[in-house]
């Protein structure tokens, strides 16, 4: 067996103790001294497992525990290494992998650590200890292919819109974002960031191929805006696209723009649960529509906020005017604006469906200023 010397770990690893621990005249070791892996950014599959021999200097044997996994002064991130067995006899093989759940998170770099080991009971240094390199290659620079409406899949761009661009690498693996304390999202997320006309957008999912975003509201009354997706430092060419005042769309069940509409049924035995042709509304009840690219709100929003005061005056409504029609005829709205707890944004549109139109799949048409949904082809079903 091949032994290392011990390494002592005063603060953050101030220097290196040319002994070993010693307990009762004994004392632990291991080695190798390094262990290096390589990998490259944004790779779900990093493996390989390699090995760290804990021994005794001395007679008989001792037992040892995982003291911890220490980042080595001026290295920031969470721990990528799995660690196994974390306790034991020495001596003893431990083995060390990386953990494709945090490494495929990381941006490329070299990360350094210390993988630490003590005597049972002891809780302070000096502790035994091999340092772990790993080198994160950078993966191939993002490329943009397209930038469209969340909700329709059609290409057009207005202030607040919930819009997804697709492209190549331009994230890491799935990652979906969270608010934080303050009701807001971040803009960054998965190593990528994503600007329009230089302003950071708020980011809601990102992916190796799509990322979901916030259209910044300062793109309003401007003709075209210039959109740059930046990940792991790299950015990709811009993308110039044209900016309306609104470009209303639905939110689809099918994901693809068209076909039932993502709206619930909000009154009767029914009552908050997904429209769909098993689960029609019935003509006068009521319904919720889930809808963005509405627009400038007729107050003031920061960019990537949740909405939670939705009902009390002024409200969150957009700026411009809202009309529905469900089977071709007008529909009563009954409250058209920021959905609560979501994203500024996000539509909720509460209508109900109107007497005297037919069964089935029935269009929905939104118009917000002067735009409409039409093109989309969403529907509800009526019973």
């Amino acid at each position: 067996m091949t032994l290392g010397i011990a390494i002592a770990r005063a603060g953050l690893l101030a220097g290196v103790l040319l002994a070993a621990v010693e307990c009762a005249g004994q004392f632990l070791a291991v080695g190798p001294t390094n262990i290096e892996f390589t990998a490259t950014a944004d790779m779900p599959n990093a493996t390989g497992v390699q090995e760290i021999s804990v021994g005794v200097v001395g007679s008989g044997q001792l037992g040892f525990k995982l003291a911890g996994v220490v980042l080595m002064p001026g290295a920031v991130g969470p721990n990528p290494l799995v660690i196994s067995p974390a306790t034991g006899t020495a001596p003893a093989t431990v083995l060390v992998a990386l953990n494709p759940n945090v490494v495929q998170y990381l941006s490329s770099g070299v990360y350094r650590f210390a993988v630490e080991f003590a005597m049972p009971g002891q809780s302070s240094p000096p502790y035994a200890a091999t340092f772990v390199t790993l080198e994160l290659a950078p993966p191939p620079p993002p490329s943009v292919t397209s930038l469209v409406s969340a909700a329709s899949l059609q290409p057009t761009v207005s202030p607040g819109e919930i819009v997804s661009i697709f492209g190549a690498n331009i994230g890491t693996p799935p990652v979906s974002a969270q608010y934080d304390d303050t009701g807001l999202y971040p803009t960054a997320l998965g190593n990528t960031t994503v600007t329009f006309n230089g302003t950071a957008a708020a980011l809601l999912f990102v992916s190796t191929t799509q990322i979901n975003a916030v259209v910044p509201y300062e793109v309003a009354g401007q003709k075209t805006v210039d959109v740059v997706v930046t990940h792991n430092f790299v950015a990709a060419p811009s993308v110039s696209v044209p900016v309306v005042d609104t470009s209303p769309g639905i939110f689809t069940t099918t994901q693809t723009g068209k076909g039932q509409g993502a709206i619930l049924n909000a009154t009767g035995p029914g009552a908050s649960t997904p429209n769909s042709v098993d689960n029609p509304s019935p003509t006068g009840s009521g319904v919720a529509i889930f809808a963005t690219g509405g627009g400038l709100l007729n107050q003031a929003v920061q960019d990537g906020s949740i909405i939670l005061e939705v009902l009390e005056p002024p409200g969150f409504v957009p700026a411009a005017p809202v009309s529905l029609t469900i089977g071709g005829q007008p529909a009563k709205i009954l409250y058209a604006g920021a959905a609560p707890y979501e994203v500024a944004g996000m539509l909720q549109i509460n209508a109900t469906v109107p007497n005297g139109i037919g069964s089935g799949a029935q269009p929905v048409v939104l118009t917000i200023g002067a735009n409409n949904n039409a093109s989309q082809q969403v529907t509800v079903a009526v019973k």
